[in-house]
């Protein structure tokens, strides 16, 4: 009998210890996969070359984080970093989910760098990333989209802007000097759009010489086309 149930003790403990190795194998596949998912969509809808170091979705939790996001540049403009994300991590309500709708009880972005270029002609680099994402969402249906409901806490470390005009040759590097920048109760597009540029205005932005700058007129010289 003893011996029985050292068999049976024995399987049982086998099959915990595989259970817990197929979780573990589950919960890395799903990270896997969703950074794939997501590396596969930023190239489809920006036409850049997309790296990512690691992406965690909760399973407990409604959350999602990625790190060590970046995306590059097409040959046009140069090949180099367009956008440095060290981390995005989101707090999204699961319920307004369900319902085909996006509120984001927590977003905590920061970024390393974010990088204008200009071409010869005077095409920003961000023009035909607006252009290429059009015409790759254009063919989906609006039933495929979330409508955004808002973000109740906005956590932004908005790091350095890089302004490159190959026409002109220069190059600006502004960094913000800010970090963890609180915004709250965003609702729209135009209320974040709106409360970026006045936390950018507040910033104390430094050029790489360690000066003060004016914004407006240093992106609108290094943006003009001769």
């Amino acid at each position: 009998m003893r011996r029985l149930f050292r068999w049976v003790f024995r399987i049982v403990l086998g099959l915990i210890v595989l259970a817990v190795v197929g979780a573990v194998a589950v919960i890395l596949l799903l990270d896997t996969l969703t950074r794939e998912i997501i590396v596969n969509r930023l190239r489809a809808q920006t036409g850049m070359e997309v790296k990512i170091r690691s992406v965690h979705v909760g399973l407990l939790s409604p959350t999602l984080s990625v790190e060590g996001l970046k995306l590059y540049n097409t040959p046009e403009f140069g090949g180099s970093v367009c956008l440095d994300m060290p981390e995005l991590h989101i707090e999204y309500d699961p319920h307004a989910m369900r319902g085909r709708r996006l509120h984001l009880t927590l977003l905590r972005l920061e970024l390393a760098e974010v990088s204008v270029t200009l071409d010869k002609t005077g095409r920003s680099n961000f023009e035909k990333l607006k252009q290429q994402s059009k015409d790759a969402t254009g063919h989906k249906s609006s039933g495929e989209k979330l409508k955004f409901t808002g973000i109740d806490v906005l956590n932004v470390t908005p790091g350095k802007l890089r302004i490159s005009n190959f026409a002109t040759g220069r190059t600006e590097e502004i960094d913000f000097g800010a970090k963890n920048e609180i915004l709250r109760n965003v609702k729209s597009d135009a209320d974040l759009a709106s409360l970026g540029l006045m936390m950018f205005a507040q910033s104390k932005a430094t050029t790489k010489g360690g000066d003060n700058v004016d914004l407006s007129h240093l992106i609108d010289s290094l943006l003009k086309v001769p």
